[in-house]
């Protein structure tokens, strides 16, 4: 029973038994001139092939004038060996959030240029995208996304100051996505999430789909659009087994001090069936907790 972490220091491996964690790669890339990357902020299961996928953000197009991430380094880790696989570098990626496993491709936020890009894992190629409007900025802080082959939703953190609202959710047929530069907001369904702001994450769990506000702590339902668990504030990351909800929590600080080694993150630990706290696991010196995810190896 573990949970892989993915935080601003790295991808984390924590064992629910042992109540212990290790790393699996860090932040900081091999060479002498080599700068650290931002760290993990996507994870995904790869159903198919039982490998996962971890998305770091990176500077890697060092003349841009994009101030934050510009790219991503996709992470292919085969747990059962405990060894990377491959790595993918994709450039013009704008500060990714959550990843989504679907059909061998897959579904990543593009945040910074308000879209989902599509990689398929055959090919090796971004193959299409999915627009939110005609602008390609951080316009609504595109941060989560979810896949099957019934529906595709996406999250809308809608947190900037420049276009500061309430959260929203698009929903879309995943059988309407058949042309590339595809406009979500012309073709899918907008769910306004009232009186819930700064959210990430999308995790289907019982028939329902799970979200955190993160500036509150609310785990929110999506089905009853409230929230239906208050936890520590800002959550980030949320993954289930067969018993339990796992719900992150990343520090409270500057950005500085969350990405230091000195900052811990926290799991709370819910009963799938009743959302009980049954623990909170403190999860020591891994900077910014970004994302969870459950792996029964």
């Amino acid at each position: 029973m573990f949970l892989y972490v993915g935080t601003s220091k790295g991808l984390y491996k924590y064992n629910l038994i042992k109540k212990k964690q290790i790393i699996i790669f860090g932040n900081w890339h091999k060479g002498i001139f080599k700068k650290p990357s931002k760290g993990v902020f996507g994870i995904c299961k790869d159903f198919d092939k039982n490998i996962l996928v971890a998305a770091s953000r990176e500077r890697l197009t060092t003349n841009h004038s994009y101030k934050k991430s510009t790219d991503t380094i996709l992470h292919f880790y085969d747990p059962k060996r405990n060894l990377i696989i491959d790595k993918v570098t994709l450039n013009n990626i704008y500060d990714i959030h959550q990843i989504c496993y679907f059909n061998n491709k897959i579904y990543i936020t593009d945040t910074g240029n308000n879209r989902i890009q599509i990689y398929n894992i055959e090919t090796k190629k971004i193959e299409s995208s999915i627009n939110i409007g005609k602008i390609r900025n951080n316009l609504n802080h595109v941060n989560a996304i979810y896949v099957d082959k019934n529906e595709i939703l996406i999250g809308l953190n809608n947190g900037n100051k420049d276009n500061f609202q309430n959260s929203q959710i698009i929903k879309l047929n995943t059988s309407t996505i058949t042309f590339n530069d595809f406009d979500a907001l012309e073709h899918g369904k907008i769910i306004n999430l009232s009186n819930i702001y700064h959210t990430h994450d999308i995790e289907n769990i019982d028939n329902d789909y799970l979200i955190s506000a993160s500036d509150d702590g609310n785990l929110i339902s999506l089905n009853m659009n409230k929230s239906i668990k208050s936890l520590p504030i800002w959550t980030r990351g949320i993954s289930k087994n067969q018993e339990h909800i796992f719900v992150g929590k990343s520090g409270i600080a500057s950005r500085q001090l969350r990405h230091s080694r000195y900052y811990d993150g926290m799991i709370s630990v819910l009963d799938r069936k009743n959302l009980d706290l049954i623990e909170e696991l403190n999860i020591p010196k891994i900077g910014q907790l970004n994302e969870i995810l459950y792996y029964d190896e």
